[in-house]
């Protein structure tokens, strides 16, 4: 019985951490971070957190791009779908 317990906790944990990092990884607050901040405020992004839909955050962060805002096409894509989720409560503006 011990032991069906024991494996039942051990399961559990291992289960929500593998929720934790799936759940890291679709955050790139870190990525937006390094190549918003990097040019100005993330005041000016969080303004318009919920405001703007994924193609008119694909057509601004093109916009960055031309302006010399280094990225991956993978980054790219991992930003512009972030941000077209994210509010103004999100760990990027806190």
């Amino acid at each position: 019985m011990k032991l069906l317990v024991s494996l039942l906790v051990a399961g559990t944990l291992l289960l929500s951490g593998s929720f934790v990092i799936l759940a890291q990884t679709d955050d790139c607050s870190g990525l937006i971070v390094a190549k918003c901040a990097s040019c100005h405020s993330l005041k000016r992004v969080c303004r318009a957190l919920g405001k703007k839909d994924l193609a008119q955050w694909q057509k601004t962060n093109e916009r960055m791009v031309k302006k010399g805002m280094t990225v991956t096409d993978e980054e790219l894509v991992r930003i512009n779908k972030y941000l077209s989720g994210a509010t103004s409560d999100d760990a990027i503006c806190q």
